[in-house]
């Protein structure tokens, strides 16, 4: 899916857009926009945590490892090195992005292949 259009504020409108529904009316929202990816864990986080395309130097489609990031957590979690983020609500697929500095964030999805081809298309756009 891949949206070029402006919002009606003028901002651009997300070329992927999920959202995935927990309980106690969590919600993960990822966005992947023309500048990058966007993840926020609604309501608790406000805002959106942006990714530059410029920092994400490889993106994987990957099955969560509760060895790789320090047990089995939903919401928003760093992994024991302090290095690692985690964004999850359900289930074991996403993506990976490796960013330049060597930390790694994972991103849950349902759409995990979709996700990781967005991101990839969009950061070649760039």
């Amino acid at each position: 899916m891949v949206l070029i259009a402006t919002g009606p504020n003028g901002s651009p409108t997300p070329r992927y857009r999920e959202t995935q529904d927990g309980a106690w009316r969590l919600q993960l929202v990822t966005e992947v926009r023309s500048d990058g990816v966007y993840v926020r864990f609604a309501p608790l986080q406000r805002s959106f945590r942006s990714i530059p395309f410029a920092e994400i130097e490889i993106v994987t489609r990957e099955r969560y490892s509760a060895v790789d990031y320090g047990g089995w957590h939903w919401g928003v979690h760093v992994g024991p090195s302090g290095d690692d983020t985690v964004y999850r609500i359900s289930g074991v697929d996403g993506v990976q992005l490796r960013l330049a500095d060597g930390t790694r964030v994972f991103v849950g999805s349902q759409r995990p292949e979709e996700l990781r081809d967005t991101i990839l298309g969009a950061r070649d756009d760039t």
